[in-house]
C-alpha cells in the first residue's frame, strides 16, 4: 500500500467526518523528517492524495484519487503528534475504484493487511467494519477464481455466524483462505459463482454445514436456503447437518 501527498510518499491518512461540522479532519502520517516538506505542501489551498495498493495477483490499482481543499493545519501548539499532522479542509472524491466516497474502514483494511494484520470478523459486532472488509476482499481477489485443493471439503460452523455480514466473510474464508470473497449477498453471490464454476470442477468441493438450525435463524430461512440454492447449482456437494442438499 502506498499512499501520496502531491507526489510525496506519506505512511497513512486517517479521515474522520462529522456530520455535525462542515470541514473533514485529516490526520496524516509522516516519519519525522519529512515532516517540514509535507507542511510546506500544506500551504497550498488544495493537495492532491492518491492511494495505490496491490491485489493478489500483484498488480498495482488506484483505491483513491482525492482532492483536499485545507482550511487550516494544526500547529506544534495545537497538536502534539510527532509522527502526524492535522489539517481541517473539504476531501473531494475524484475517483475510486469502488466507485463509492472515500472509506476509511477499507483503507485500514489494506493498511492491516500491508502491515501482516489479519481481519478476524468474528470478534467484532461492527456490521459497517466487516461491509468495508467484504469490499476490500472483492478488490483484492477481483479476477481471481480457481479455488486451491486445500479448500475441497469445507466446514461452516452455523454457530459463529450472527448476521448476513459474518455469513458472506466465513463463505470467503471457506471457498479461498483468508481475504477470500464469495460475495457480500445473494445478488453477488450469485454473480460470483458463475465465475467460480467456470474455473472449478465443483463436484469435487464439499461444503459441510454444522448447527445449521442457527445459522438459519442468523440468515432468514429464504436467505438461507436461496444462498444454499445458489451454491448448489454450481455442482458443489452440500450437506446440512450430515444430510445431503
Amino acid at each position: 500500500m502506498e499512499v501520496f501527498l502531491n507526489n510525496i510518499k506519506i505512511d497513512y491518512l486517517d479521515l474522520t467526518r462529522n456530520k455535525k461540522i462542515v470541514n473533514d479532519e485529516l490526520l496524516l502520517k509522516v516519519k519525522p523528517e519529512a515532516k517540514s516538506i509535507i507542511l510546506a505542501e500544506l500551504e497550498k489551498p488544495e493537495i492532491k492524495l492518491t492511494v495505490k495498493i496491490y491485489n493478489k495477483a500483484g498488480k498495482k490499482e488506484i483505491l483513491y484519487k482525492t482532492r483536499f481543499i485545507v482550511d487550516y493545519v494544526l500547529t506544534e501548539e495545537d497538536y502534539n503528534e510527532t509522527d502526524g499532522i492535522v489539517l481541517y479542509g473539504t476531501m473531494i472524491n475524484k475517483m475510486s475504484s469502488t466507485g463509492r466516497g472515500y472509506d476509511q474502514y477499507l483503507m485500514e483494511n489494506f493498511y492491516n493487511w500491508f502491515n501482516y494484520s489479519e481481519f478476524n470478523w468474528w470478534e467484532t459486532e461492527n456490521s459497517e467494519l466487516k461491509n468495508s472488509y467484504l469490499q476490500a476482499c472483492f478488490i483484492w481477489n477481483h479476477g481471481l477464481y480457481k479455488m486451491s485443493k486445500e479448500n475441497s471439503i469445507m466446514k461452516m460452523e452455523g454457530s459463529l455466524v450472527k448476521n448476513n455480514e459474518d455469513y458472506f466473510c466465513y463463505l470467503g474464508e471457506l471457498f479461498f483462505g483468508k481475504r477470500g470473497f464469495m460475495g457480500n449477498g445473494l445478488d453477488s453471490l450469485h454473480d460470483h459463482t458463475i465465475d467460480v464454476s467456470k474455473n472449478n470442477n465443483m463436484q469435487k468441493f464439499y461444503l459441510h454445514i454444522n448447527s445449521a438450525a442457527v445459522l438459519e435463524k442468523a440468515l432468514g430461512t429464504g436467505c438461507f436456503f436461496r444462498s444454499l440454492e445458489i451454491l448448489k447449482r454450481t455442482g458443489l456437494n452440500i450437506y446440512v447437518d450430515d444430510l445431503a442438499f
